[in-house]
């Protein structure tokens, strides 16, 4: 599924939930933005992708009108996470 992400948002308090899984939000916002995210599931319109810029992470998001992903959490992906990444 291809997927255009323009703006991320991501609240304060989660985005220092996330520093504590040693993921900076520039990190996060470049894998989204510049990575090749795979979508492994989705309900709705909150997604959950592995993604690949500098390592592999796991991102949680919503998606919503106008290519805005709300960011709920992020942490670095294990090794099953990363095996089906590189599948494709």
């Amino acid at each position: 599924m291809l997927m255009k992400i323009d703006k991320i948002l991501v609240e304060e308090s989660i985005q220092e939930h996330i520093l504590r899984h040693g993921i900076r939000r520039e990190e996060f916002e470049n894998a989204l933005l510049e990575g090749k995210p795979k979508v492994i599931g989705r309900k709705d319109n909150r997604y959950k992708v592995i993604t690949h810029y500098n390592r592999y992470i796991t991102v949680i998001f919503d998606y919503e009108q106008h290519n805005i992903a709300i960011v709920k959490t992020a942490y670095p992906s294990d090794d099953s996470q990363i095996r089906r990444y590189k599948k494709k």
